[in-house]
């Protein structure tokens, strides 16, 4: 018990800032094994439960880095980096943009942005790459880069498996497992993972709108949710021999996106004085049925390391259905008031395919060329349906409104990387060309376009004497609209709000550029400190209008331009033997330079921090890990968010000699998280209040046998992790 308690002391202490004056001495580890040709030699930022590798043009998180991650997802291991956030709705930025694009073991992901990092389970995550000025080989999408999520694979003789359990006390659930069976040059694995990632939060708004001298002040007070669930299966064989190695991967199962919300509304008009009242109930959920295969193929031409290599995929969804509902009660009566029902029917698939051939021409020289063709196509229908008071019924509004939408690319690149002695240079040139073919019946909103665009980068990095590594980064990238920004017709969020896309949205263009430098001591401790700087032209974002008294609608637009200039720091200390601390913090300035009527020009400054405790007792394999973290405030197109506090705790026990984990972790301990955004324009003002439901506890259990923690294959979409907030935009 007084270990406990000595432990707790330690942990709660430092991160609430009541011991003063605790000197930390720092060190760092240099390892120069490389993981192939003429790649930076590698710094390994070591701790018991966290490591961290950088690289010419990225950054690797390690899945140990945090044991707060048990039961968790990808969003739950990203959060030990500096200038990464989750706002209200779960929306996920970093360095203040979420214009990010997720990869899985090097391709990219069928989901996108916080749904795709929400589907991959932490317990099958070996480590994260953050890509922050991405090279010309890689895609051109993405303005803050890539964030690429390598799986776990398991290569051991014979059977070999492991399985994970979470759950949480407010319904959130994630199961997995992996059979993996390997003999001679052959390797066969199967697996299965569903999860359930739930949100859950308490809600309130007080927004007024403004038309034609008239304004209507709303009232909403209740409690909004979320449920991402999915069921994949997987099956995959690998073959390698003498310089050749094949990959075949299929998984198919099931996906749906569901949130909603249950509110009171109380209504003010400004010539009455009554104040009418209901109950709102809106529902919204995106239904698939998929099927993806994807094939790799690699061929080692010769002893120097030359080598061409193929890979392909494609997906398809045979089935998608996105519902959205709302519904307006009278409280004394219960009788419907209002109502809505939309359905957009489609079905979609998309392909990619790529060749690329690498030249050893000397030792610490290489060429790399490379072309790339992707695709995705998508059509259907959308119908919506009113309530009609005088019939008691809903009643379909006109025909459905039948859309197809393709976009084709096709992008070559061409890549330099050389080294001379402690100087490592990587740059590149990427070509693209796009088609986009958007057929729609709606009056002037099917397009046909076709542009060119070029992408080039250029990265440097300098190991200098006494451990210190200099490196830089630049990169030219773009955010091209998808499908669901362009449909220009009318959805529902709720009975209050509506969104509608614009088919003439343009893309993003964006200027990338940080400076690193990262000095290890004592073979200990480690610092990192960057630098970083980025130019939006054509930002996209939602305006909110009012649209009629007491509806507000978001459009997207091209809001104007913008640019960020910040800094990072990141160090690794260690007190005592048991006993190691991150520290990450960042501050950034924004400003935003309006382009559009209804914005305006806004500058901020936003920051962040967040100091990690780790214990590790070794005689009894405990693990204890606390954080606090503070969110500045950010800024919004039409408003501004206030800053914010929390505090994170996690056990973890080892029993059978490692072969069986548990964990238990405690999110916002303290009931600290609170949100509270404003948004403001000629005809708009709102005030929204959001905390999430409490308590919110994962316990998590993992079994392995006849494995080690080595790469497990596969790219498995799954997770049962929880947003902080959910709803702040309604």
């Amino acid at each position: 018990m007084r270990k406990i308690l000595i432990l707790l002391s330690l942990i709660l202490l430092p991160s609430l800032g009541l011991i003063p004056g605790v000197s930390m001495q720092v060190w760092a580890q240099e390892d120069n094994s490389e993981d192939e040709i003429l790649e930076l030699e590698e710094v390994y930022v070591r701790g018991e439960k966290s490591r961290v590798v950088y690289k010419l043009d990225k950054q690797s998180i390690s899945s140990s880095a945090t044991i707060m991650a048990s039961g968790g997802t990808a969003v739950d291991i990203l959060s030990v980096s500096p200038s990464f956030r989750v706002d209200a709705d779960g929306n996920i930025s970093f360095r203040g943009s979420s214009g990010f694009v997720v990869y899985i073991d090097g391709k990219p992901s069928p989901l996108e942005g916080a749904q795709a990092l929400e589907q991959i389970a932490a317990n099958n995550i070996e480590n994260i790459e953050i890509i922050t000025t991405p090279s010309a080989r890689y895609r051109s999408d993405g303005d803050v880069g890539i964030i690429n999520i390598v799986t776990k694979k398991l290569r051991e003789e014979g059977f070999s498996g492991i399985a994970h359990l979470s759950g949480s006390t407010i319904g959130s659930w994630n199961a997995d497992f992996l059979l993996n069976y390997r003999t001679g040059n052959s390797r066969w694995y199967a697996g299965f993972a569903g999860s359930s990632v739930k949100g859950k939060s308490l809600f309130q708004q007080e927004k007024q709108t403004r038309i034609d001298g008239y304004s209507l002040t709303s009232y909403s007070d209740g409690s909004r949710f979320r449920d991402n669930s999915s069921y994949i299966g997987q099956i995959g064989w690998a073959y390698n021999k003498a310089g050749h190695s094949l990959v075949i991967d299929l998984q198919s199962g099931m996906s749906e996106n569901a949130r909603g919300g249950d509110m009171d509304y109380k209504e003010r008009r400004a010539e009455y004085e009554n104040m009418p009242e209901y109950e709102s109930h809106d529902r919204y959920s995106n239904e698939k049925r998929l099927a993806q295969i994807a094939a790799d193929y690699q061929w080692i031409l010769n002893d120097r390391g030359d080598k061409i290599t193929a890979s392909s995929r494609m997906r398809y969804d045979w089935y998608a259905l996105e519902y959205t509902e709302s519904n307006m009660f009278i409280p004394q009566t219960n009788e419907r008031y209002e109502g809505t029902r939309g359905y957009e029917d489609e079905h979609h698939w998309d392909a990619d395919a790529a060749l690329r051939y690498e030249l050893n021409y000397r030792p610490q020289g290489k060429l790399e060329l490379g072309y790339e063709y992707i695709t995705y196509s998508e059509h259907g229908d959308y119908t919506i349906k009113y309530w009609r008071n005088n019939l008691q019924q809903f009643e379909y509004d006109g025909e459905p409104i039948p859309f197809y939408y393709r976009r084709q690319t096709h992008a070559a690149y061409l890549m330099l990387n050389e080294s001379f002695g402690p100087v490592s240079i990587d740059m590149g040139l990427r070509a693209e060309h796009i088609i986009d073919r958007m057929d729609i019946e709606v009056e002037e909103a099917s397009r046909f376009l076709k542009r060119y665009d070029f992408f080039p980068s250029m990265h440097i990095s300098y190991a200098a004497p006494k451990d210190n590594n200099i490196s830089a980064g630049w990169s030219y990238r773009v955010n091209r609209p998808g499908i669901w920004q362009l449909e220009p017709y009318i959805t529902y969020e709720d009975y209050y709000t509506k969104m509608i896309g614009n088919p003439d949205i343009r893309p993003e263009f964006i200027h990338s550029a940080e400076l690193s430098w990262r000095k290890s001591f004592a073979q200990k401790h480690n610092i990192s400190l960057t630098g970083f700087y980025r130019q939006r032209k054509d930002v996209v974002d939602r305006v909110r209008v009012a649209h009629e008294l007491g509806v507000t609608l978001d459009s997207l637009v091209n809001a104007g331009r913008d640019r960020t200039f910040g800094a990072e720091f990141a160090a690794l200390v260690k007190p005592l033997d048991f006993w190691d601390i991150n520290l990450n913090a960042s501050i950034y300035r924004y400003r935003f330079f309006a382009g559009y009527e209804g914005c305006t020009n806004a500058a901020i400054t936003s920051y962040s921090a967040a100091l990690i405790n780790n214990f590790n007792i070794d005689k009894t394999g405990t693990k204890i890990q606390f954080d606090s973290r503070f969110m500045g405030p950010s800024l919004l197109t039409q408003g501004r968010e206030n800053p914010y506090f929390f505090f994170d705790l996690a056990l973890q026990q080892r029993f059978l000699k490692g072969k069986l984990s548990a964990s238990l972790v405690f999110h916002d301990i303290f009931h600290t998280a609170k949100y509270y955004n404003e948004k403001t324009s000629p005809s708009l003002s709102s005030f929204t209040w959001v905390r999430p439901k409490y308590p919110n506890i994962i316990l998590s259990l993992s079994y392995a046998f006849n494995a080690s923690h080595k790469e497990r294959s596969g790219s498995t979409i799954s997770g049962a992790s929880t947003t902080i907030f959910e709803g702040k935009d309604f």
